[in-house]
């Protein structure tokens, strides 16, 4: 808010929206809260797959009983 960031995000936006359908680029969602917003899930999902990947590789991960009963042996 500071300093008016979504008045030159959703002008910006939009243009390469409407250029994209030109060159095939993906579009960006022009609110610049919901675009954060997805983003930010979108790392938090990366992250709950590279540790779900290290818990099913090592088994010294798996640090609590819900862990080891829902990756133990199966």
């Amino acid at each position: 808010k500071q300093v008016a960031l979504t008045e030159y995000w959703t002008p910006l936006a939009s243009a390469y929206n409407k250029a994209s359908m030109f060159t095939g680029g993906q579009a960006v969602d022009p609110d610049l809260d919901a675009y954060v917003t997805q983003k930010a899930i979108d790392g938090l999902f990366v992250l709950i797959a590279d540790e779900e990947q290290k818990i099913r590789q090592d088994p010294m991960a798996r640090t609590t009983d819900l862990l080891k009963r829902v990756f133990g042996a199966k």
